[in-house]
């Protein structure tokens, strides 16, 4: 069973420790070791065929690498949930101990969601300026909800966007920052409102994805799950569905 200890408070982030036993993990790690050997290729081996002690040998670094990404993102989002603690933007594993036959060991930071007050859908009605009605209620809504936002959310945003050498104050720095609050919001009006998404919402943006990006599902799928872009899928299924509902509820 996972065990994990809260820590002191880091440099404003919260963090905690995680451990697992092998046997909690080895059913992953025997999953990457087929997957390589499925699509290694090795002199003297016809593909597929190649021994699986040859294969954990030669791909060894490489098999625990991928591991260590899988199993700190699952057992961290399982301690985290089991802390009971709500994080503001994504948390990150480091100080990863991944070896096999040993236990796991990890350490994942975050920042804790701020108390904030949301509107109610009648304070988002604004008057018709031909823009569109979702973007006037973003617009709206982060105009209410103001709270201090960790400039490292806004610089891992920007990270992702490929400009993160951006400062603070820039128009990109304000567009990282607006993006970062208002899925904030939008999640927090989803819980209040018991907006959910579920696995057919996701499963069929992933396939869209898929066939867009000239990919299969299986591997578009196994790709976002090893980072947080299937966190990721679902906030934005979230915050698009959130968006809806406000919509509808400010037309009536």
């Amino acid at each position: 069973m996972t065990a994990w200890t809260q820590l002191a408070d880091e440099n404003s982030y919260r963090c905690l420790s995680i451990e697992a036993a092998w046997d909690e993990i080895a059913a992953d790690y025997n999953d990457l070791v087929t997957r390589c050997a499925a699509t290694a290729r090795l002199p003297g081996f016809r593909p597929g065929k190649t021994p699986r002690d040859t294969i954990e040998r030669r791909f060894h670094k490489e098999i625990m690498a991928d591991l260590s990404v899988r199993v700190a993102q699952s057992l961290g989002r399982e301690a985290v949930r089991g802390a009971g603690i709500e994080t503001l933007g994504p948390w990150e594993a480091f100080e990863i101990e991944c070896n096999k036959g040993k236990p796991f060991r990890a350490k994942v930071r975050f920042f804790a969601m701020p108390e904030i007050r949301l509107p109610e859908p009648a304070d988002l009605e604004m008057a018709d300026d031909g823009t569109d009605p979702r973007d006037r209620i973003s617009r709206r809504l982060l105009e209410l909800v103001r709270f201090d936002l960790p400039a490292e959310l806004v610089r891992q945003e920007l990270d992702r966007d490929g400009i993160g050498n951006s400062a603070p104050g820039t128009e990109a720095w304000q567009a990282a920052a607006d993006r970062v609050r208002l899925m904030v919001i939008l999640k927090q009006i989803a819980r209040r409102e018991g907006i959910e998404i579920d696995g057919k919402d996701v499963n069929s943006r992933i396939a869209e994805k898929a066939r867009e990006f000239g990919t299969t599902i299986k591997d578009l799928r196994t790709e976002l799950e090893e980072g947080d872009g299937m966190a990721r899928l679902q906030d934005l299924l979230l915050a698009e569905s959130t968006l809806e509902y406000l919509l509808e509820k400010t037309k009536q």
